[in-house]
């Protein structure tokens, strides 16, 4: 992978549960080796996100991105509940958006 994955990490607030879940997702790209650049959003700028390559969302949501950007729900993340399912899924797209 020549370039940094860029992945918006978004929640209602932009805060609190998108910290969680942010550490998560750093703690798995960097036990792969996964060069990576994650922000914080709200679910709300889902639809704007231009910068971004994945989305993922802690909470359910129907929105999608302008520029096509895969929306993934993320909340096994914060609650640990399919945590290993979803770090496997968010891998694969990775994979995927980087040989686009």
């Amino acid at each position: 992978m020549a370039h940094s994955v860029h992945i918006c990490v978004c929640c209602g607030g932009g805060i609190f549960t998108t910290t969680v879940v942010t550490e998560e997702i750093e703690n798995l790209l960097k036990s792969k080796k996964i060069p990576y650049v994650i922000s914080p959003h709200k679910i709300t700028e889902i639809p704007n996100l231009t910068e971004a390559d994945i989305i993922v969302a802690t909470g359910k949501t129907s929105s999608t991105n302008k520029n096509g950007a895969p929306v993934l729900i993320g909340l096994p993340m914060f609650t640990g509940i399919g945590k290993e399912e979803f770090g496997q899924l968010l891998l694969d797209t990775i994979a995927k958006v980087s040989s686009d």
